[in-house]
């Protein structure tokens, strides 16, 4: 059977790929209202403690990401996201089963590996199907339902909490989901890898020495301005997200708003970053990247500051929403940046090392934002986080070169005279 790259040639398959990736929202959206709570309300753990389930979850999704994306440009996609549905399992058995809070760390540990193989090798494949011409639409849409299946999740645990308890009822809607994410990924999604092949080579990636997982850490990191800026940007915004998930509910609930409102602000969040993002993926195939991860950023930044400050429900909607509509413009845009730049047939490596960068910012976040909470408050930890985002829009407008559209390919047009010689992009250092 022929093969083309698209999402409208490919559609059957995008589809399923993106039912996928609204289970994985789903999986992790059942925890944003109710988890915080459980830790205050039912196991009485301290502030510095409140947000360590936040840091298992980044600590097993952070360098689990990089494993995934390298596993999958040698086994393939498919495999991994069945190996990411099945570490959901002891997840949920932990919760439904163990009523302690140590239980709800280790769960977070196996959720965070449920993220890291699932998430990225929904990214991975979607990006196989659509193309170079299509990265930022299929990386809107991948965000974007994954991020509905936050926000549902997230309205969805409100409500059960409210009826049900905080404890439990949750968390069997989770294991459906967790089930319905197996089988789909076991019987229905297909292996991508075969459509690497069809993606026309540029001059930066002909001419690939072999490289190690190391070289591609360090070039990724630290040595690619771009890919570098990319990994820090993608750091801070999940120190972000960080003060969403675990401080925000405990900023809410320290102003007596009942477990249904603090539900409905926290997925008024997640919702505009979910819808949001059908668009702006969209936008970056048209203006490039760079304008819309900066101006993210500032809008990130901006609504976090304006949450800490404000008061009633209406006020912390909106600014809820703003604060998630930066996320939208940041969001798959700095996926497609990096996917830009990645060689095809390196891009799960490449992508795992940027991701691992991004999902540190879990551990990060779960650490120094529980410690800065335990130290001045939720309401400053909020404030002092926005202007953090905030600076990182500056640091990005000096460092981030723009990586798509008509300028960004002039940039990379290969001068004749050098034709012969191979390219910077992750290569292998020869002795002298």
């Amino acid at each position: 059977m022929a093969r083309e790259q698209g999402i409208r040639e490919n559609l059957p398959q995008f589809l399923w790929l993106v039912l996928n990736t609204m289970l994985v929202g789903l999986t992790v959206g059942i925890e944003r209202t109710v988890v915080p709570l459980v830790g205050q309300d039912v196991y009485h753990v301290g502030a510095l403690l409140t947000l360590s389930f936040i840091a298992s979850f980044g600590l097993a999704k952070a360098p689990l990401n990089l494993v995934a994306g390298r596993l999958s440009d040698r086994v393939g996609r498919q495999p991994v996201l069945a190996a990411g549905w099945a570490l959901g399992i002891p997840m949920v058995a932990l919760v439904l089963l163990v009523h302690a809070w140590w239980a709800i760390i280790v769960a977070n540990i196996f959720l965070g590996a449920n993220q890291a193989f699932a998430w990225t090798m929904t990214v991975t494949a979607q990006l196989d199907l659509a193309g170079p011409q299509q990265r930022g639409i299929a990386m809107g849409i991948n965000e974007a339902t994954g991020y509905l299946g936050v926000a549902l999740a997230t309205w969805l645990s409100g409500d059960l909490a409210r009826h049900w308890g905080l404890v439990t009822a949750p968390f069997v809607v989770g294991a459906g989901v967790v089930a319905a994410g197996l089988a789909s990924s076991l019987w229905v999604i297909h292996d991508t890898r075969p459509w690497v092949a069809l993606e026309p080579r540029t001059h930066a990636t002909q001419h690939q020495h072999p490289y190690t997982a190391w070289q591609s850490f360090v070039y990724t990191s630290f040595q690619e301005p771009t890919l570098s800026a990319a990994a820090w940007a993608g750091l801070t915004n999940k120190l972000a997200d960080t003060v969403a998930w675990g401080v925000v509910p405990l900023f809410l609930a320290a102003r007596h708003l009942p477990v249904w409102a603090i539900a409905e602000i926290s997925g008024s969040y997640a919702a505009a970053w979910g819808l949001s993002q059908f668009a702006t993926g969209l936008l970056s195939d048209r203006v490039g990247r760079k304008r819309p991860i900066v101006a993210g950023f500032v809008l990130l930044g901006t609504g976090l500051v304006a949450l800490s400050a404000v008061r009633g429900v209406f006020a912390w909607e909106m600014t809820a929403i703003i604060s998630g509509l930066g996320m939208a413009l940041l969001y798959p845009n700095l996926n497609s940046t990096v996917s830009d730049i990645a060689p095809p047939d390196q891009r799960g490596s490449v992508l795992g090392v940027y991701r691992l960068w991004r999902d540190g910012g879990y551990l990060v976040g779960g650490l120094a934002v529980g410690a800065l909470l335990a130290a001045v408050g939720a309401a400053d930890t909020i404030l002092l986080v926005g202007v953090l985002v905030g600076l990182m829009a500056a640091v990005l407008t000096f460092r981030m070169r723009e990586t798509h559209g008509r300028q960004a390919r002039s940039a990379q047009t290969p001068d004749p005279r050098q034709s012969q010689s191979s390219p910077p992009v992750l290569r292998r250092r020869q002795p002298h």
